[in-house]
């Protein structure tokens, strides 16, 4: 065993029989590894979350890349915590860190940051860093600290807006105070905001860009729209030296993403065809000598990242349950997969055929990895382990666990696709009904349950806690070609109802080790508008308990609430005022009155997607109806738990619920779960209004 990895292991409890929600939130988290521009060497960053202190830790490596040096361990260059060392790049041949304000690396400092800029994004070339920042009108990076000072000291609380957004995801919008980019010269210091004059700011969100020695090129929401009802977003070149903005994107299309510079200023970007639709395909756009052409025209995928190798591009695209880095060389032609196992987070060519890669699992978190297209004498090409980083954290906790695809007939007669991974001590023919069904149901809905590693439903988990693990990928999901995508529109509870329905009796026949009286079905997003649906159609199905997270309970309420009124105007077909049918023939609200299954309801207080007040809705109608239910809020969270304790909590609470009515303690009275006991968390009352 390597050393390092005997280190990894330094002061780390035994390993115990199951693997726990404190074992995945404990365990190493690492990002993507970044290259050098010489591809020798690569930044690896590692953290770690302390469980009993609540402190996360972050450790940075040197990864070595070169034949000759690539079997060596990893080398600890610092710890540190991640608000000490954010943003992380190479500046030449050094590592570079975002320290608060302060642009550093481990022996000097490069640049001190104004106050209230909020800097990010960072990106170094030819002695400068462009960044994204925050600005007030004025455009002046000095004064934002002052600006702040007076916003804050304005005598009063009263906000005014005459437009929206008026909040996105979890934040208020500020009046006055915009996103743009900036520029440091690293050697004498000066400061510049590079849109001043351009007319080109954000109200909300930071703008992505990329940028040369020559050109800044961005992608920001087009100025003359409402960015809560259109998605329809703008490239634009501005020298790095300044001047006019140069307009690369006149024609109609809707959102445009991941802009990146080629080796001679050649722009490429991801670009969708319809403003409103976040979820329609993108297709790779190059634009080279004042013409922009589509480079994926026929290709019935959806990529998600588009970057430069060569004179080719790397795309990263959903394709059947797991996110594939694909190689394209020219417009025109079908991107062949560099890697098929498993979901790529990031690829860079370091060499011509030779590719730095990170990737996960559903049963493995993320490792970095080498591919070398070009080795002989293999079938296949070869792939390098380059860490395992938490290998001897989890020992043996996830053995046996594996992610198996399951496909089965839908709706329509269509072939749907979905994960299941079986529970620990799983053996072929086992006792019939022996295993309680954990059925997952994504949100999005354009989205999918990939073959990959997360922290919040992380499927292993579930397989570990001793749940037959589903997890189906229905009408709406994303890398099954578009148009099996564009077919939940106007159809949230009747295409997806069906497929779920159809993968859930399908995969009690095939595996008749389930105990068909002890399933539940989870959900967050649309997975949890579908879990209240399910909650009013449930005689369909038979689960014993559900969780809903962060779902809709009325769908009219929503499209007045959320933020991104675009999402809700696309997938209804209008406003309830237009299209007042779609949303109540899909309403779960409509259906309370069949509401009598246990219900974990969960919801957070900075989720402006969807509400609070929907969470406490369908508590509402639980209770009032005497449905036995239990209410989880997060004050300070958003969509998701972020913060570790939290996410501790949600785990704890949701495998507490699902123990009460189909574990072992689903009499009523749930046992303690190692997630309590190690805890220290105490089981709440659990109220229930009973009707007279």
């Amino acid at each position: 065993m390597r050393p390092l990895l005997l280190l990894l292991a330094l002061g780390l409890a035994a390993a115990r029989d199951a693997f726990t929600p404190e074992d995945m939130l404990e365990a190493p988290r690492p990002h993507d590894a970044i290259p050098d521009p010489s591809g020798t060497k690569a930044i690896a960053v590692v953290d770690k979350w302390d469980g009993k202190r609540d402190v996360t830790t972050r450790s940075v490596y040197l990864l070595p890349l070169s034949k000759s040096v690539r079997d060596m361990d990893p080398e600890l260059l610092f710890e540190t915590t991640p608000s000490e060392a954010s943003e992380l790049l190479w500046i030449d041949d050094e590592i570079a860190y975002l320290n608060g304000t302060t642009l550093q690396t481990s022996t000097r400092t490069l640049f001190e940051f104004p106050l209230g800029t909020n800097p990010g994004s960072i990106k170094y070339t030819h002695g400068k860093v462009f960044f994204s920042a925050q600005v007030w009108t004025d455009g002046n990076f000095s004064r934002a600290s002052e600006h702040d000072h007076a916003w804050e000291h304005r005598g009063d609380t009263g906000v005014v807006f005459d437009e929206l957004f008026i909040r996105h995801w979890d934040t208020w919008r500020v009046p006055g105070k915009v996103w743009t980019i900036g520029s440091a010269d690293l050697k004498h210091g000066t400061l510049v905001n590079v849109l001043n004059d351009t007319g080109l700011t954000s109200a909300m969100d930071p703008i992505e860009f990329d940028v040369d020695s020559t050109q800044l090129v961005i992608v920001i929401k087009t100025p003359h729209l409402n960015p809560a009802t259109h998605t329809r977003t703008d490239v634009y070149s501005i020298p790095t030296s300044g001047g006019r903005a140069k307009h690369l994107s006149p024609h109609k299309h809707g959102a445009i993403s991941s802009v990146s510079i080629g080796a001679h200023g050649q722009v490429a970007w991801l670009e969708m065809a319809k403003d409103g639709y976040e979820s329609d395909r993108n297709v790779v756009v190059v634009y080279d000598k004042g013409e922009a052409i589509r480079w994926t025209e026929v290709w019935d995928r959806s990529p998600g990242s588009v970057k430069w190798a060569g004179e080719s591009l790397l795309l990263l695209a959903y394709d059947e349950g797991r996110e594939i880095p694909f190689y394209l060389s020219k417009p025109g032609h079908l991107p062949f997969p560099l890697v098929h196992d498993g979901s790529t987070t990031s690829i860079h060519e370091l060499s011509p055929g030779t590719f730095l890669f990170t990737r996960n699992s559903l049963v493995s978190p993320s490792d970095a990895f080498l591919l070398d297209i070009n080795a002989k004498g293999d079938k296949q090409p070869a792939i390098h382990r380059l860490t395992n980083w938490s290998g001897v954290y989890l020992g043996d906790r996830l053995d046996g666990l594996q992610g198996e695809s399951f496909w089965f007939k839908g709706a329509d007669d269509r072939d749907v696709h979905a994960w299941i991974v079986k529970p620990s001590g799983w053996t072929k023919g086992a006792k019939a009904k022996s295993y309680p069904l954990a059925f997952l149901i994504h949100g999005g809905p354009q989205s999918a349950w990939l073959d990959n590693w997360g922290l919040r439903w992380n499927v292993a988990l579930f397989a570990a806690q001793g749940y037959f693990t589903v997890a189906v990928n229905p009408t709406g999901s994303t890398g099954y070609g578009q148009e099996f995508t564009d077919r939940i529109q106007k159809e949230w509870g009747s295409r997806p109802f069906k497929d779920l329905l159809a993968g859930y009796h399908a995969v009690l026949e095939e595996f008749p080790e389930i105990d068909p009286a002890r399933t539940a079905a989870l959900g967050a997003s649309y997975g949890g508008y579908m879990v209240n649906w399910i909650q009013g159609h449930n005689d369909l199905f038979g689960f014993s308990a559900l969780v809903c997270h962060d779902g809709i309970f009325d769908t009219t309420d929503a499209f007045y609430t959320t933020e991104e009124v675009w999402f809700p105007h696309q997938d209804f077909g209008g406003s309830p005022v237009e299209e007042r049918g779609t949303y109540e023939r899909w309403n779960p609200m409509n259906h309370v009155s069949e509401w009598s299954t246990p219900e974990l309801v969960i919801h957070s207080g900075k989720d402006y997607c969807l509400v609070d007040s929907q969470g406490i809705a369908a508590f509402t109608a639980l209770q009032y109806n005497g449905v036995p239910s239990r209410f989880l809020y997060f004050p300070d969270e958003n969509h998701w738990v972020l913060k570790a304790s939290n996410s501790r909590r949600w785990h704890h609470e949701v495998f507490r619920w699902l123990d009460e009515w189909v574990g072992e303690g689903k009499s009523g009275a749930a046992t303690t779960t190692s997630s309590e006991s190690e805890s220290g968390l105490e089981r709440g009352p659990g109220l229930v209004l009973q009707k007279e």
